[in-house]
């Protein structure tokens, strides 16, 4: 990453430039754009007389060692007014970071993501910036063929895709949201189907831009460095830290937020339920193994579980859409392990039926029970209880 200087030109240039220095007075600029956010440091100062020639290199220095403090939580950026550390962006304990150049202007930005959110970062003006932040389903591309970011929400019978490409002055194009919604429930794109896009588009046409952009993503030229922000000595510490910085990224009032302890893998370890108060923030359930913490958040409250058992369950839904999921607890990292929904529907006799999916694919009610069946005896699985306040719950992790 870092470019060497060689001659006694150069040297001696430095040398001389570094003197100045010592002897001008440094200024901060306040930084404002519409998309992005500044970090605070004090030993980073703007130098006002510049020769850009001879600064070049050194820049690109500094840029990779304002990442890298950035890296180790010793800066903090401006999110949302607030002065945070890396570790408060994520949910997650254990990230994922890398470099490249993704606005084209020659230098390489920082991206950060955990299994919930995604971040580019870069230094402008000695300071590192949050110039893209995407939750969930934004995933940054570099191929041949893309450098950007990719949205991607796929599920239920529903596809919608938007590329965003980012310029040198911080501009953001896309190429529209484009979407397929599976009409007939074949579980696959056929001309009986939906699909919207910029402007009027067949099937032909939507698939065509799906393959220049899913099947692009799958040749992903990014290397992904793995890193942990802490290390916890106890779950008691680590789910006191995660509680007092979930109110600095979550989005919505954190007043009717509720806590709970409960056992879902195997061990003698509980796990965090959180219940954000809402359907719109749903429920999020944290994890503690080796030092670390994993998490899972659920945009629909009424998840249960086998307890003792690693599993847990939701069939929870609303205006006619009733999705069931079935996820598993290993090794502190939750994934879902069987997916499907239902669908209710009125005849013309206003009499109500239903119909069922399992994995993308029509299903009759007795597959769909046993498909279930086969991953979660659900009538052993119970709701969290003895739910808590915020500092009732805090006072049990400290005792």
């Amino acid at each position: 990453m870092f470019e060497s200087f060689n001659g006694h030109a150069i040297r001696d240039t430095i040398l001389i430039l570094m003197l100045t220095i010592m002897v001008l007075t440094g200024c901060k600029h306040d930084i404002h754009e519409d998309f992005s956010a500044t970090t605070k440091n004090a030993e980073y100062d703007e130098i006002e007389i510049r020769e850009p020639d001879i600064l070049s290199d050194l820049e690109k220095l500094n840029s990779m060692e304002i990442y890298e403090r950035f890296l180790n939580g010793e800066l903090t950026v401006e999110w949302e007014e607030r002065q945070v550390l890396i570790n408060e962006l994520f949910w997650d304990n254990d990230i994922e970071y890398c470099f490249f150049d993704i606005d084209g202007d020659g230098s390489e930005e920082l991206h950060v993501k955990d299994s919930t959110i995604y971040y580019a970062i870069k230094v402008q003006n000695e300071t590192p910036q949050i110039i893209f932040e995407g939750w969930w389903i934004y995933e940054p591309v570099m191929t041949d063929k893309l450098c950007g970011i990719l949205y991607h929400l796929y599920g239920y019978g529903y596809e919608k895709i938007e590329y965003i490409e980012i310029s040198a002055d911080g501009s953001m194009e896309s190429d529209g949201v484009f979407d397929w919604s599976d009409m007939n429930k074949d579980g696959n794109i056929d001309e009986e189907d939906s699909f919207w896009g910029r402007g009027d588009i067949d099937m032909e046409q939507y698939i065509q831009y799906r393959e220049e952009h899913i099947a692009e993503q799958a040749e992903n030229m990014l290397e992904w460095t793995g890193k942990r922000l802490k290390n916890f000595g106890t779950w008691q510490e680590a789910y006191a830290d995660f509680i007092n910085k979930i109110h600095v990224t979550v989005p919505y009032p954190d007043d009717a937020f509720r806590y709970s302890l409960i056992y879902v893998d195997s061990d003698d370890i509980p796990e965090l339920y959180i219940y954000t108060g809402s359907m719109v923030g749903g429920e999020i359930i944290v994890s503690f193994y080796d030092g670390s913490i994993g998490t899972m958040n659920r945009d629909r409250c009424g998840i249960t579980y086998i307890e003792y058992g690693g599993l847990l369950y939701n069939e929870n839904g609303a205006t006619g859409f009733y999705p069931c999921n079935v996820y598993m607890l290993e090794r502190g990292k939750f994934s879902e392990i069987g997916t499907g929904w239902q669908t209710d529907h009125v005849d013309e006799q206003e009499n109500i039926y239903f119909d069922y999916y399992w994995e993308g694919r029509a299903v009759t009610e007795t597959e769909y029970n046993a498909y279930i069946n086969e991953l979660i005896d659900t009538s052993k699985c119970i709701e969290p209880s003895l739910l808590y306040l915020e500092d009732e719950i805090l006072e049990i992790l400290t005792d």
